[in-house]
């Protein structure tokens, strides 16, 4: 029942984006061009706002409060519990992935029996990464003190032999004014190499942000590679004002190398302006995207900030209803463009019934990836199977 061993070699690299959604329709339709227009292999989500069993990528607890969508590159291998309330783990390329969500209604009992249900699960298998909301306070990740929930976490957790992953004190969860620190990420020491976790400041129409994070080891080869190739972009493109926003989040970052500057440029570029020539892992965005919604999704972020800022009474309320205004925009935006979109498609589809409206509804109907088979008796009674020997009778 075990994943790969611990200490013998970590799986290949793996893009993981973790979010608490807050069961709203936006923020799920943001994930989708989160996820499917940057590197993102495994989405960890608590309380999305609609499970999609259209193509088996998605799989979730039996109360639906938390789930994990694959996104590119590697399948659901196995579905190691969906049962319980609270938590869902699967297997994708080698490691047991868990997504956690316990509401705050959650009694202590409850929550520390979800917790017995989830080592219980966990306590033989490894390599392991669990991430999710537990709204749950401990020093340990940043927070002002440790609760009962943060204690019985922490306590749970150790025997599994994970680790904690947050880095810094920035917080995940902001409302009015109020911010803590209550998503939170565990994993395997094999898995963190090169774990690079880090909270997005991108706006995500939830109350939480998003937060990315790498698991596995990466190639040092193709790393390389990736660093020495030329980038070019349109310079006709170029907004001074959204480029500035895109560099905000690394504004106060203090003594970071040659790479990580490098990085943070790349991604302000590619925020400001297309690239000329697209490098060949670059993925389209979701069908309905298009630059207005990327211009009001950064002014949402603006709004944001400003509002955090505000200091008077008056100033606050101000910078509040001029924030309820961009995130309405944007909200409606979405909603149009989709409407929009689709009625494109459909009339697309008499002149070209093989563009983008035959890759759209395949993506969706195709089913998800399957796993390479490895076992050779398995193997052997396939190609038996399908290629028989001449003469032999079935």
């Amino acid at each position: 029942m075990s994943g790969v061993p611990e200490g013998k070699g970590s799986p290949t690299i793996m893009e993981v984006f973790q979010i608490n959604l807050n069961h709203c329709d936006t923020a799920q339709h943001l994930l989708w061009q989160s996820t499917t227009g940057t590197k993102c292999d495994v989405a960890i989500i608590a309380e999305p706002y609609r499970i999609s069993s259209d193509n088996g990528n998605w799989i979730a607890d039996r109360a639906g409060m938390a789930a994990i969508l694959v996104t590119s590159r590697y399948p659901i291998q196995e579905v190691v519990t969906n049962r319980y309330e609270g938590f869902v783990v699967t297997k994708i390329n080698g490691v047991f992935v868990c997504s956690c969500y316990a509401p705050p209604r959650w009694t202590l009992e409850q929550f520390c029996r979800m917790l017995d249900e989830l080592t219980g699960e966990l306590i033989l298998r490894r390599p392991i990464v669990i991430g999710g909301d537990f709204n749950a306070w401990a020093t340990e990740w940043g927070s002002r003190c440790t609760n009962a929930r943060g204690a019985s976490l922490l306590e749970a957790l150790a025997t599994l032999e994970v680790e904690l992953s947050n880095v810094g004190t920035t917080s995940t969860f902001r409302r009015d004014g109020r911010e803590s620190i209550i998503d939170v990420t565990f994993c395997s020491p094999s898995l963190r190499t090169d774990i690079n976790w880090r909270v997005c400041e991108e706006f995500t129409y939830s109350d939480h942000q998003a937060i990315r994070y790498t698991i596995g080891q990466r190639n040092p080869v193709a790393a390389q590679t990736g660093r020495i190739r030329e980038r070019q972009w349109k310079m006709e493109a170029f907004d001074k004002d959204l480029f500035v926003e895109a560099l905000r989040p690394h504004s106060e970052a203090q003594n970071c190398d040659a790479d990580e500057l490098t990085e943070a440029l790349t991604r302000a570029c590619d925020t400001t302006m297309p690239r000329k020539v697209e490098p060949r892992n670059r993925r389209r965005p979701v069908y309905w995207w298009n630059e207005s919604l990327n211009a009001l999704r950064a002014n949402c972020n603006r709004a944001r900030r400003c509002f955090q800022r505000a200091r008077s009474t008056e100033t606050r309320e101000e910078r509040r209803s001029d924030l309820r205004v961009a995130k309405a925009a944007l909200k409606y935006a979405i909603k149009q463009s989709k409407t929009n979109t689709f009625k494109e498609l459909c009339r697309a589809v008499d002149s070209n019934p093989w563009g983008d409206s035959y890759r759209i509804v395949m993506a969706r109907i195709r089913g998800p990836a399957m796993p390479a088979e490895g076992c050779p008796d398995k193997l052997k009674i396939i190609v038996k199977g399908l290629y028989p020997l001449p003469g032999a009778r079935g």
